[in-house]
C-alpha cells in the first residue's frame, strides 16, 4: 500500500532531546549554576524554548526570533546577568556535535530502505541537520532530504509537502506516509495534506480533537509492527 515514507528527524530517528539535555546542563553549569539553581534554569529555558517553537510552528513568529531571544528571556526570568546571544553562540557550537540517534534507528532505516522510498522531511537549520545526518551515518538511507530552511516553507504548511510531491511524480496521497513525533508539525501537516500519518508518541501524550494520527506508537521500533 505505502511506497513513500517521509521521516521527521529530530526525536524521530535522531536523539535531539537527549543531546539537548546534556548540552543545556553543561551550558548553565558553565556560568556557575549548581543544584536547585541549575535545575530551575534548565526548566525555565525548556518552557521558554518550547513556547517559542510552538509560536513559530503556528506562524506567529519568524524562526530567527527563537535564537535571538530564548536565552535572553531565560536570563531575565531568572534575574541573572549575562548575554543571551553569547549563550546562544556557545549552545550552537555544542549542538553541532550532537550526534546521538535513537535506539534501533539504523536497523529500522536499513530494513525499511529495502522496501520503501525513504525521504527525510524536517524543520530546522540546514547546516546542522545535514552535518548530523552525515556524522550519525544515516544519510545514505534517505533517497531525498528536505529541510525547511532550504525550502522556504515548513511543516505543517502544505507548501512543504507540495515540493516533495512535485519532485516525485509517482507519489500519491494513498501511497505516502508521514512519520514523526511532532503533533503540530508532522501529524497535523500530514492530516491537512491528506496522507497517512504515524505518530511516535514518546511521552504518552493525549491527542487534541483536531489531530488524528492514522497510527500511533510509543517507541521507534514499534513502527516495524505496522510497516
Amino acid at each position: 500500500m505505502y511506497k513513500y515514507l517521509i521521516f521527521d528527524l529530530d526525536d524521530t530517528v535522531l536523539d535531539f532531546s537527549g543531546g539537548e539535555a546534556v548540552n543545556i546542563r553543561r551550558l548553565f553549569a558553565g556560568i556557575g549554576l549548581t543544584g536547585n539553581e541549575l535545575t530551575k534554569a534548565i526548566d525555565t529555558y525548556r518552557g521558554i524554548n518550547r513556547k517559542l517553537w510552538n509560536q513559530y510552528e503556528m506562524g506567529k513568529i519568524p524562526r530567527n526570533e527563537i535564537f535571538q531571544v530564548r536565552f535572553t528571556k531565560t536570563l531575565e526570568a531568572l534575574n541573572l546577568e549575562g548575554s543571551g546571544m553569547d549563550l546562544e553562540s556557545k549552545y550552537y557550537e555544542m549542538i553541532l556535535h550532537n550526534y546521538r540517534i535513537l535506539p534501533h534507528a539504523k536497523h529500522i532505516l536499513n530494513e525499511l530502505s529495502r522496501r520503501y522510498t525513504l525521504i527525510a522531511g524536517t524543520n530546522g537549520q540546514a547546516e546542522l541537520q545535514r552535518m548530523r545526518l552525515k556524522k550519525t551515518d544515516i544519510e545514505h538511507y534517505f533517497d531525498q532530504i528536505y529541510i525547511s530552511e532550504e525550502m522556504g516553507s515548513k511543516k505543517p504548511q502544505a507548501s512543504f509537502f507540495d515540493q516533495i510531491f512535485q519532485d516525485n511524480p509517482e507519489m500519491t496521497l494513498d501511497n505516502t506516509m508521514m512519520i514523526g513525533d511532532g503533533l503540530y508539525t508532522d501529524i497535523l501537516g500530514g492530516n491537512n495534506y491528506g496522507i497517512a500519518t504515524l505518530w511516535i508518541n514518546h511521552h504518552g501524550t493525549s491527542t487534541p480533537e483536531n489531530i488524528d494520527p492514522t497510527y500511533e506508537v510509543h517507541t521507534l521500533d514499534e513502527i516495524m509492527d505496522i510497516l
